[in-house]
């Protein structure tokens, strides 16, 4: 073969490959869907919120079923029947960070609330997490990886570091603050380094709050103590993850348990 068709020959075989992903990434896609959904249509409460969503164009920064944008959180899962009415009140009546005010009335709230309830009940966007066998009471979770670690390792928890651990479980922290996931009202992974966790920064925040988070009026030995723990926790977090996951006995994680994604309504 001429050397100077070998270019040629690649072009045109690559582009043959990608024709035919494409054709079976079709074929896939138009045999799995549409189907039949046997899920009620929106209720007038429902219907309203949904309005809402579109009129305000919550959906450039929110996904629901995959789509969307990325400024905010996936809201497809996020309210539930068992979620609190006022839960998102204040944010979708004062904003939080980049999410303006948008100064809706009780009735405006609880209609977008009821639509993302709607939501929950007939799609999912993301895989769901790896569910776990044991129930674990979330105030205590991190304490109990905690305790695994020291079964485990045979090393006992430096005084500070105890002291620490006291203090999350007084104040109750576990509450919002989720081990190795965000949490309840976005509360964030406190296993991860922040860019600035020393002394000082944890203390501005806990003294005065911010965003859901209360202001916890604790003193200079207590916040001391609480650094040392979640310094501890993020030093050794691989470690942890591991722990945790056989504390709580995961089940497996399967593919075939991701489903398409549809938007309708």
């Amino acid at each position: 073969m001429n050397r100077s068709r070998q270019p040629s020959v690649r072009r045109e075989v690559a582009l043959w490959a990608l024709l035919a992903v494409y054709a079976c990434v079709s074929v896939v896609a138009h045999t799995d869907y549409p189907r039949r959904s046997d899920d009620p249509p929106l209720n007038g409460l429902e219907q309203e919120g949904l309005r809402l969503w579109r009129a305000n164009n919550c959906q450039a920064c929110h996904q629901i079923y995959g789509f969307g944008g990325f400024l905010g959180p996936d809201l497809t899962n996020r309210v539930n029947d068992d979620t609190p009415e006022d839960t998102y009140f204040w944010i979708l009546q004062n904003g939080l960070g980049r999410m303006p005010a948008f100064g809706f009335g009780d009735s405006e709230r609880e209609a977008i609330m009821a639509y993302l309830r709607a939501v929950n009940r007939t799609g999912r966007s993301q895989p769901p997490p790896l569910g776990a066998r044991v129930a674990v009471d979330p105030w205590k979770h991190l304490s109990l990886i905690t305790a695994e670690w020291v079964r485990d390792t045979g090393h006992p928890l430096d005084e500070s570091v105890e002291e620490g651990e006291a203090v999350w479980l007084r104040n109750q922290c576990g509450a919002c603050h989720v081990p190795f996931a965000e949490g309840r009202n976005l509360a964030p992974d406190l296993s991860e380094r922040a860019l600035d966790r020393s002394v000082q920064a944890m203390q501005e925040v806990l003294n005065s709050g911010r965003g859901w988070m209360p202001a916890y009026m604790l003193g200079r030995a207590e916040i001391e103590s609480l650094h040392n723990y979640l310094e501890w926790i993020a030093s050794r977090r691989a470690a942890l993850v591991v722990l945790n996951d056989r504390m709580l006995e995961r089940e497996d994680f399967a593919w075939t348990v991701i489903p398409w994604f549809q938007y309708e309504q």
